[in-house]
């Protein structure tokens, strides 16, 4: 059920992997022609899952650049870095716009919290440096606007998650779309609810090493608690979604996948029963819901706090994974066999081979900005129906809100003024 912790114990080695190094233009100065990369947050998961994967991958990029607001962080990733190339060559950085500056660097991975992924994303993109990012968005606005830049500029974007590429996921999901299932009917979601911390949670001045105002960018100028800062800054609404989003992020994406709805969406959305949100002056996201979905094509999906499972029900069978990368069962094991298939997902080792291919091909890697984004907003309206308290019908489409100036409000967050989108893309409507 432990994600992370599964994460930090996997290793996936690369199959048959060999590619022949090209000229991509990018000013890259380094030898053998190698995909370059900036790491930009290397916090946990930023080296973990995100720096270590890069680092078994010599034969098709190098990491040559670091950067944390914390430099006690990015100092230890340069490190791991020099010592796995036994070089002393990788650049570090404090400050991720003095990153983008450097013309040799062909791509960045961003593992930041949630309110920097659009930001950075969209100042690297007008670099021209293809990214690959930690989801999710902060706003359904901003969704869009990031989709709008990285259609403008044409660099590779490619959500940093890894639910596409497990076995469990990509196996259900190609069961339902091959009819294994009969027609399908409802999809639950039970999402994990993580333990606050108990300590770290007093008002503090910040270390000496981190630059917190450049680490609060965007969002609004508070106090420095610790906790609140590092990892569990998930559950405090200007930094994330809190439950729904974090985990909401990898199921949901395997829901839009299986209802034909990649691109798309759902049609409305309920809450029912009571939903708890943290109140202790500190966390303040939702940790108790129960929210109901419907799709165009009458497909339900209930999302709701408790564990880690999804369960995709159709008019014939069913199939689940309970606890996170497991191996699905099924009410009849016949319909896991996938030998004939008729319909085949896209998939690769892992989301780093796929974005590193997907750069040397110049072509749009596998989970795209416009898929993340229609992931991101209906767990946004998610949360704008549970804030609102009641049901709330979407125009995937048009994508607005149908007869809810309330709810569209919602749609967007104020920045501090000096990290505003008028600032960093004036070209682009926000």
């Amino acid at each position: 059920m432990n994600r992370r912790t599964f994460l930090r114990n996997s290793g996936i080695a690369v199959t048959g992997a060999s590619i022949v190094p090209l000229n991509f233009g990018c000013g890259r100065k380094h030898p053998n022609d190698l995909i370059t990369i900036g790491m930009i947050g290397v916090g946990s998961q930023g080296v973990e899952r995100n720096l270590r994967h890069y680092l078994k991958y010599p034969e098709l990029c190098r990491v040559v650049a670091v950067c944390d607001v914390s430099m006690v962080r990015a100092t230890s990733a340069m490190n791991l870095v020099n010592n796995t190339y036994k070089s002393k060559d990788c650049a570090i950085y404090q400050d991720f716009r003095e990153l983008l500056e450097d013309k040799t660097i062909d791509a960045v991975q961003i593992s930041t919290p949630d309110h920097w992924h659009v930001p950075i994303t969209i100042m690297a993109a007008l670099k021209g440096k293809h990214v690959c990012c930690e989801k999710p968005t902060l706003t359904i606005d901003e969704g869009r606007l990031l989709c709008n830049v990285i259609k403008k500029t044409g660099v590779v974007y490619q959500v940093s998650i890894e639910d596409r590429f497990l076995s469990p996921y990509h196996q259900m999901a190609e069961v339902a779309l091959n009819g294994r299932l009969g027609a399908l009917k409802h999809i639950e979601i039970s999402l994990p609810v993580t333990q606050l911390p108990k300590e770290g949670l007093e008002v503090m001045t910040p270390p000496k090493d981190l630059d917190y105002d450049l680490w609060l960018g965007p969002a609004p100028e508070i106090p420095f608690i610790y906790s609140r800062t590092f990892y569990h800054f998930r559950w405090y609404d200007a930094y994330s979604g809190g439950l729904l989003t974090d985990w909401g992020a990898h199921y949901c994406d395997t829901a839009q996948l299986v209802t034909g709805n990649e691109l798309s969406g759902p049609t409305e959305v309920s809450p029912v029963g009571e939903t708890l949100y943290y109140n202790d002056g500190i966390f303040n996201t939702a940790y108790n819901f129960d929210l109901h979905y419907k799709y165009a094509n009458n497909v339900t999906m209930r999302v709701k706090s408790g564990n880690a499972s999804i369960r995709l029900e159709g008019e014939e069978a069913w199939v689940e994974t309970v606890g996170w990368n497991r191996k699905p069962v099924a009410s009849n094991e016949k319909i896991l066999d996938l030998t004939e298939k008729k319909i085949s997902l896209p998939t690769a080792n892992d989301e780093f081979i796929d974005f590193l291919q997907s750069i040397k091909d110049g072509r749009t890697a596998i989970y795209s900005a416009e898929s993340g984004h229609r992931t991101s907003s209906l767990l946004h309206f998610g949360n704008i129906a549970l804030k609102l308290n009641h049901k709330l019908e979407w125009n995937p489409q048009a994508e607005i809100f149908v007869n809810n100036l309330e709810a569209e409000k919602l749609r967007k967050r104020e920045m501090r003024e000096k990290w505003s989108y008028s600032k960093i893309c004036p070209e682009y409507n926000y």
